[in-house]
């Protein structure tokens, strides 16, 4: 597994590796509607040809971790927060050699969680023998990041179904309807523990009829940000779980973590959003929106609707999770396909600039480092959007990106 000290040693890998990024292009124009004036395509069922369930799942994850050291698992004051952030923020290495995971004090994780989900599938289409799609959210959203309400073309799962394609996403642990455990900020709420639970839904969706009243023999992985983290430590540890890896916003490029912290300037999420009101409060929030705007968005390539609704259901995080980012994921034997999909301004994961690799390359061409038997790795990057790609005017190119991308593929 890599520590946070590992991830950052592959920052060399970013934009040497041979495949080229392709550029897109998208651009608001002023349309009425709100969210620009982009010429949307779609498959040929459309895009209402989505019929969704929701689902809910008891995930059992029985794993050994290791304890963070001097920390307060149960912290439920912002100085004690911020001071983290800072001391975390100034010196990545430090703060993890002083306060770990141990490398001698270890508990076992045994408990089963309750997920919440939504399986979608086409009122007409289907495509015969195809992959379902299992989606996976990052930090600051909920499952419907994937069905973003702004409008049908900014929803993925829509463009799935509108080329046939099912599609499940589920609420992370602590978001949406899921299960928000109260204790733990850092020992139990972590990467560790979302990496099994995504490897337990997935053993569900092919070996068990919980999800749509059948198993699902092929599944493409699909994720955002730190879904994508999740999702790439899956295809590392158990590549037989999936059939094609889809890696959004994301890139093996950690310099900007300290600068995306002190952007979103993260506070507990009971004080700071409305929604989040019924939060513990190792659960936190981003504490304003310009900090929001920064670390996720890319102005003024949104619409101010789309940012609202963004805010509006918002989701939290906690310091575990933020702290265990590098603390998954590596070097993955996974022989099938691999897309990588980035804004070009994304500030977490390219400091704003995701052509800035050396030698003028792309920085997310670096993940084939990670995927050295890939069947066929593609590099995509949308200009003028940012890390929170599904609220930008981009998004319902992006869209249709993945799911040609993924029909291309006989998935």
């Amino acid at each position: 597994m890599l520590v946070l000290q590992n991830l950052l040693a592959l920052l060399p890998l970013a934009g040497l590796a041979s495949a080229a990024s392709i550029r897109l292009d998208a651009r608001n124009n002023g349309g009425s509607s709100g969210v620009g004036s982009i010429s949307y395509a779609q498959g040929p069922y459309g895009l209402h040809n989505a019929r969704c369930e929701q689902v809910t799942l008891q995930v059992p994850v029985n794993i050994e971790l290791s304890n963070f050291t001097s920390v307060r698992n149960q912290y439920d004051t912002q100085s004690y927060i911020t001071r983290q952030i800072i001391d975390f923020s100034l010196a990545p290495a430090n703060w993890t050699a002083r306060h770990g995971p141990s490398t001698t004090e270890k508990f076992t994780l045994n408990r089963s969680f309750q997920i919440n989900g939504y399986y979608c599938t086409p009122i007409q289409g289907a495509r015969e023998g195809s992959a379902l799609w299992n989606l996976v959210h990052g930090i600051g959203f909920d499952s419907s990041y994937w069905d973003y309400t702004l409008s049908p073309e900014y929803s993925v799962v829509r463009h799935a179904a509108s080329y046939g394609y099912s599609t499940f996403r589920y609420d992370r642990l602590g978001t949406g309807a899921s299960e928000t455990p109260s204790t733990g900020g850092f020992d139990v709420l972590r990467a560790q523990t979302e990496v099994a639970i995504y490897q337990g839904v997935l053993q569900q969706l092919r070996n068990t009829n919980n999800v749509g009243g059948k198993q699902h023999s092929k599944i493409v992985g699909i994720g955002h940000s730190y879904g994508s983290v999740q999702t790439q430590a899956v295809s590392m540890m158990s590549p037989e779980l999936l059939d094609g890896v889809v890696l959004t916003g994301y890139t093996t490029n950690a310099t900007n973590l300290p600068g995306y912290l002190h952007a979103a300037a993260y506070q507990i999420a009971k004080n700071t959003l409305s929604q989040l009101s019924n939060k513990p409060p190792v659960w936190l929030a981003s504490g304003s929106e310009a900090g929001n705007q920064i670390a996720f968005f890319y102005p003024p390539y949104f619409s101010d609707a789309s940012f609202r609704l963004a805010r509006a259901t918002e989701q939290p995080v906690t310091l575990g999770s933020l702290f265990s980012i590098g603390a998954v994921g590596g070097p993955s034997n996974f022989t099938g396909p691999v897309q990588v999909v980035n804004g070009a301004k994304d500030f977490i994961f390219c400091s704003s600039n995701c052509w800035g690799g050396p030698n003028g390359t792309a920085i997310p061409d670096g993940v084939k480092e990670l995927y050295p038997q890939a069947k066929n790795f593609t590099s995509y990057i949308a200009e003028n959007t940012g890390h929170g790609i599904t609220a930008h005017y981009a998004q319902p190119m992006i869209a249709e990106e993945i799911a040609r991308w993924i029909a291309d593929q006989g998935l």
